[in-house]
């Protein structure tokens, strides 16, 4: 029993973040807990992070809109 409650606390910890890479190009990520960004990029925009990846892409949209980014990178 005390399995099944452990999942949901790690998955309310993970946020996403928007980040900004050393040439401006701008992403949304996935922050796991004890994980640390890439090399060389830095997280822009709400510093606690996103609940959902829909609020951080509409960030990012937001910050692209507003010429922080000089692009944006898509995942896949």
């Amino acid at each position: 029993m005390a399995i099944g409650l452990t999942a949901p606390a790690s998955a309310a910890e993970e946020k996403y973040f928007v980040t900004i890479d050393t040439v401006g190009m701008c992403s949304v990520i996935l922050d796991i807990p004890g994980t640390e960004l890439s090399a060389g990029k830095e997280s822009i925009g709400a510093a606690e992070g996103y609940d959902s990846m829909e609020d951080a892409k509409a960030a990012l949209a937001e910050m692209k809109d507003e010429k922080k980014c000089e692009g944006v990178v898509v995942g896949g």
